[in-house]
């Protein structure tokens, strides 16, 4: 057993692609593990992984890639908020407003969400975010809620002196924006992820299709159909495009936003997500 045995027990597990980042970036996080496991020996490794859920776990935290920040690619929370005002609490007077981000990395995307919807007046007791990674370690930064500048990019940053308290080591969340959001550890392709059917009202699932080989992003497109109501919508990342469409989902048309909904669907607001 070499690398390519951990490279295939790291797709099998994770879905992650060997193309998408390299070998070289999964030999480094290899390495990195042999050391803190004091093993020399990438067979004695490999043994330890497949025996191990722990270990593949900490291989898997290793590889994850982490590179997010707020409100990226802004459009498409622009696109939330009008959807969110001018539909959905239009045709839906009481009920709970229910989104999912997924993953969530450390948080920035799931508290974007949410910072978005509470500035377009959105009750905070109407809201329901679901924030999901695989990554224990993404979670734990999450909840803490405290972020460095890297956070931070673009010239648009006034959401910061209305949502954040500064601190030593870094801004803050406020308790307002915090408490909208919900973590919990999960994989998109564990059996037990998230059951049920029709469950959210609008997903985000960004910048984690390309990591992906197709089989594996069609796998995901089917579990995403799962959680998504028949008239919700899905937003991904620009570079993911053109995936929803082979899954009968079709653009909203929102200008730069990646927002799909189901081919099925009227253009009439979605359902409360309870």
């Amino acid at each position: 057993m070499g690398l390519a045995d951990l490279e295939g027990l790291l797709q099998a597990s994770m879905g992650l692609s060997v193309a998408s980042i390299g070998s070289a970036a999964i030999g480094r996080a290899v390495q990195e593990r042999l050391a803190v496991c004091h093993l020399g020996d990438l067979h004695a490794y490999a043994e330890r992984v497949r025996g191990s859920a722990s270990e593949l776990q900490a291989l898997i935290e290793a590889v994850v890639v982490s590179e997010t920040w707020f409100f990226r690619d802004r459009h498409a929370f622009t696109a939330l908020a009008r959807l969110t005002r001018e539909e959905w609490l239009q045709a839906h007077p009481e009920g709970v407003f229910s989104l999912l981000s997924l993953p969530c990395s450390t948080g920035e995307e799931p508290f974007s969400m949410a910072m978005a919807l509470l500035d377009a007046s959105v009750p905070a007791h109407r809201l329901r975010i679901d924030a999901v990674d695989i990554s224990a370690r993404n979670l734990a930064l999450g909840m803490r809620a405290v972020y460095g500048t890297n956070s931070f990019r673009g010239h648009e940053l006034e959401f910061r002196d209305r949502h954040f308290d500064v601190m030593a080591d870094g801004s803050r969340l406020k308790e307002t924006v915090r408490q909208q959001v919900r973590f919990q550890q999960g994989n998109l392709f564990a059996a037990d992820l998230l059951p049920g059917v029709g469950i959210y009202d609008v997903i985000f699932c960004r910048n984690v299709l390309i990591y992906f080989d197709r089989p594996t992003q069609d796998r995901a497109l089917v579990v995403l159909n799962r959680l998504l109501h028949a008239k919700g919508v899905l937003f991904v990342a620009p570079a993911e495009t053109g995936l929803p469409a082979s899954h009968d989902l079709v653009s909203t048309n929102e200008p730069l936003a990646f927002a799909f909904r189901k081919a099925s669907s009227t253009l009439s607001a979605p359902r409360c997500g309870c």
